[in-house]
């Protein structure tokens, strides 16, 4: 029977059940998955990692074959790790993982020792206690890391590593779709194959670009009420697409979430995937975050689900 396939060629996918490898002592915390994927990138490795709440750190195998789970010490191991990033040096990789629940990012081997943690920005826009910070979403970039803060205040603020302090913020909140270099939650973002920064503004479905100092550069809707929760890129076949899962369906009361691939170059929708309704993805009704993932020449979608948390695997079709 051939497999089911979803999505538009050249970007349709199918689903590689073989490719759910999650050690049998985590899957009865799959349920509470509630973050996303980093791919350590350097030549050679290719692993992809994400936090587990109640376990610890998943490491996935380059080939998607098999995954092993990183302890952390007692006080981390129930805290939700919204998102992974890596960043650093190719000798002395990181590991940086917002909590968004608890206020801090944790900064971490890739082995999972924790060498630091940044606690709320220390900026005039934090300074009355009543102004939330929960951090969602980092981008390394050199000795800087970026921090959104997309659950809270929508801020997102530039800390410096080597001296571990904070140095610069912008945005805020806005529940305005139209009103630009601001977030209704400024959810996931990613730095550009450009070098700006692509912030998946959830809140107001589109796709918001600056310059890693603040300048705002562009905005690109999505489809109305899609609710994109992240944005990955990758050079394929010559030319840069964009993957973005989504929280919600434009028709939410009768569709589950899909998944969309975009030109980078015009940030227009050229394929809409769609886990549950046509690959029987089960659990698959939002969608939290998706990557991008390249392997001896194959294209993989690695997923994960929100609520209930799900991980599963799509490999480009044909």
């Amino acid at each position: 029977m051939p497999k089911k396939i979803s999505g538009n060629q050249p970007f349709a996918f199918s689903l590689s059940n073989d490719l759910y490898t999650l050690p049998e002592t985590v899957v009865p915390s799959e349920v509470r998955l509630h973050g996303g994927f980093a791919v350590d990138k350097r030549p050679g490795y290719g692993h992809i990692y994400y936090g587990m709440p109640g376990c610890g750190i998943l490491r996935i195998s380059a080939d998607l074959t098999s995954q092993e789970l990183i302890e952390l010490p007692p006080n981390l191991q129930e805290i939700n790790f919204h998102s992974t990033k890596i960043g650093g040096t190719d000798a002395e990789p990181r590991l940086f993982l917002p909590a968004n629940n608890d206020g801090f990012v944790a900064v971490m081997t890739l082995d999972g020792d924790v060498e630091y943690t940044l606690s709320r920005p220390e900026f005039a826009e934090y300074a009355d206690a009543a102004a939330p910070y929960k951090p969602t979403d980092t981008v390394p970039l050199g000795d800087q890391l970026l921090v959104a803060d997309g659950y809270g205040s929508n801020y997102i603020s530039t800390a410096d590593l080597p001296s571990r302090s904070w140095r610069s913020t912008f945005g805020g909140k806005t529940i305005d779709p139209t009103e630009d270099g601001k977030f209704g939650t400024a959810h996931g973002f990613n730095r550009t194959p450009s070098g700006f920064l692509a912030v998946a503004d959830r809140l107001n479905s589109r796709i918001q670009v600056h310059s890693h100092d603040g300048h705002f550069h562009a905005s690109h809707p999505m489809p109305a009420d899609s609710r994109p929760c992240g944005i990955d890129f990758v050079e394929w076949l010559g030319h840069t697409y964009a993957v973005i899962g989504s929280l919600d369906d434009p028709d939410k009361a009768n569709r589950p979430a899909p998944i969309y691939v975009v030109d980078w170059a015009t940030y227009q929708v050229i394929s809409t995937i769609r886990p549950k309704e046509e690959l029987g993805v089960e659990l698959a009704d939002h969608i939290h975050n998706v990557i991008w993932h390249v392997h001896n020449g194959r294209l993989f979608l690695v997923c994960q689900a929100w609520n209930p948390g799900h991980y599963f695997v799509l490999e480009m079709a044909g």
